[in-house]
C-alpha cells in the first residue's frame, strides 16, 4: 500500500514542551500517527532535535520548522513508497538527511515519520505493534523499572546521581512487578518524611521524588526501608542512572561530586561500595560520554558484578556500540528510539548488542506523551528490562498498562 500523504503538527509533552507529531496516510485512507519525545539529559552525540529558536514562543522550543520540514521536504521524498517496507522508508530518510546526527532534517522529523509509517503498517495488517515487529518467538516480557528519586540535571541542588530506581527482578509476572512498584511508590513519602524530620516530600519533574539528600546512599537506604515495610525487599534490586557526563570537567579530567573534585578511581570506589551493600542489576552512565578508557576501566572493575550500561556513550548508534563492544567499554546498552532517529537503526542497535551477549534496556524519555511504543518494542526484541518511570501520570502509566495487556495476550 502506497503512502499518499503526510500531515504534521506541533503538540506538547508531559512538561508542556512542544513536540512534533506526524500522520502518515496511505492510498486507502489508513493512518499511522507518532510523536517524538524529548530528553532533559541528552547525550552529546544523539540525533539533533529541530526546533524553532524563536524565543517569543515556548522559550525557543517550538517545532514549526519541523512541521514544515516534514510536510515540504519529507513528504515529496516518500510519497508513493510502500508503507509496509519499513527498511526502504528509513533508508530514504537517512539518505535525504545525509548527516550522522540527523542535523539536516532533525531527528524528531525522522523519528516521528518512521514510527508513523510502522503504525500505518500495523493498521493495514490488523496486528499489534509488537507482533508487527516480531511475528515469531516472543521469549520474554521485559521487567518494568521505576524511578523513585531524581537528582542530577533533573533536580538541581540534590544528589549528583540523576536517578535511583527499583527493579522488581524476582517478581513472578508483570502484574506482580507493577504491584510492587506501586506499593513502594505509595509508601515512599512516609519514609521520606521521617528522614526529613517531618518535612513534606517534594515531587520531581517526572513524578519521582526529589532526592532528600546529596548522598545517593541515603536514597538507597530509604528505598530499602520502604521495600521492607511493603514486605518486598527480597524481590527488588536497584539501578542507578549516574549521568556523570553532567558533572565531568573535561579540562581537568575530574568529576564535581558533592562539592568535591574527585577522579575516576574514587568514583569507582563509591559505586563499588554501593553494589556491595545492596543488590544492583545495573549502573548507567557512570563515566563521561567521551572517556572510552574510563569506560574500559569501569567495566573491568565492576562489570563482573553488575551490568555497566551505556546511554550517553552509545546514543543507540551502531557505530558507537560496535566500538564499545570491541574495546570492552560497558557490557549493556540503553535504547532510546529518538536518539538515533529511525526504527530500523534502533532495531539494528538492539540486534548488535544481543549478538555481543549484551543486554538492551529500552527506555522512556523525560518529555513523554501517552504513546506506548517503547512497551511494544521492548517485547518485540525480547529486551530484559524497560525503564518506564514512576507509576504516576498518564504518560508513564500508559507504558505499564500496555505491558499488562501484552502479558495477558
Amino acid at each position: 500500500m502506497k503512502i499518499q500523504d503526510l500531515r504534521a503538527r506541533e503538540i506538547i509533552d508531559c512538561k508542556g514542551k512542544p513536540l512534533l507529531e506526524v500522520d502518515i496516510i496511505t492510498e486507502d485512507g489508513t493512518m499511522g500517527r507518532a510523536a517524538s519525545p524529548s530528553g532533559i539529559s541528552a547525550g552529546e552525540h544523539e540525533a539533533m532535535v529541530l526546533r524553532d529558536g524563536d524565543q517569543s514562543r515556548y522559550d525557543g522550543n517550538g517545532v514549526r520548522k519541523a512541521v514544515e520540514m516534514a510536510e515540504k521536504v519529507v513528504l515529496p521524498a516518500i510519497q508513493g513508497m510502500d508503507v509496509l517496507d519499513q527498511q526502504a522508508l528509513d533508508r530514504r530518510l537517512m539518505e535525504l538527511d545525509g548527516t550522522t546526527n540527523k542535523s539536516r532534517l532533525g531527528g524528531n522529523v525522522t523519528y516521528s515519520t518512521s514510527l508513523a509509517v510502522m503504525r500505518a503498517g500495523c493498521q493495514l495488517r490488523h496486528v499489534s505493534q509488537y507482533r508487527y515487529l516480531n511475528p515469531g518467538d516472543i521469549r520474554t516480557i521485559p521487567l518494568p523499572t521505576s524511578d523513585m528519586f531524581a537528582g542530577g540535571s533533573y533536580e538541581d541542588d540534590t544528589m549528583p546521581v540523576q536517578e535511583t530506581t527499583i527493579v522488581p527482578y524476582k517478581a513472578s509476572s508483570i502484574a506482580e512487578a507493577t504491584e510492587i512498584l506501586c506499593k513502594v511508590y505509595k509508601k515512599l513519602p512516609e519514609v521520606i518524611r521521617e528522614f526529613q524530620g517531618g518535612r513534606r516530600p517534594e515531587i520531581g519533574a517526572m513524578s519521582e521524588y526529589m532526592a532528600p539528600s546529596t548522598d545517593f546512599m541515603d536514597c538507597l537506604d530509604i528505598l530499602y526501608e520502604t521495600a521492607k515495610r511493603c514486605h518486598c525487599e527480597e524481590k527488588i534490586a536497584f539501578h542507578m542512572d549516574c549521568a556523570f557526563s553532567e558533572i565531568y570537567d573535561a579540562k581537568r579530567g575530574t568529576y564535581h561530586y558533592c562539592g568535591r573534585e574527585v577522579d575516576l578511581d574514587e568514583i569507582i570506589g563509591i559505586l563499588k561500595q554501593a553494589t556491595e551493600k545492596y543488590n544492583f542489576l545495573y549502573i548507567e552512565d557512570p563515566v563521561d560520554e567521551n572517556d572510552w578508557e574510563g569506560w574500559q576501566l569501569m567495566t573491568k572493575r565492576l562489570g563482573h558484578r553488575i551490568q555497566i550500561v551505556g546511554d550517553d556513550l552509545f546514543v543507540t548508534n551502531t557505530a558507537r556500540i560496535k566500538k564499545g563492544i570491541e574495546l570492552g567499554a560497558a557490557n549493556a546498552v540503553l535504547i532510546k528510539l529518538n536518539q538515533i532517529g529511525t526504527l530500523t537503526e534502533t532495531l539494528d542497535a538492539i540486534q548488535m548488542a544481543h549478538r555481543a551477549g549484551w543486554t538492551a534496556v529500552v527506555s522512556h524519555r523525560s518529555g513523554e506523551t501517552e504513546d506506548t511504543t517503547i512497551a511494544d518494542i521492548s517485547v518485540a526484541v525480547n529486551a530484559g528490562q524497560i525503564k518506564t518511570g514512576a507509576p504516576s501520570r498518564t504518560d508513564r502509566v500508559a507504558k505499564y498498562n500496555q505491558l499488562l495487556r501484552i502479558e495477558e495476550q
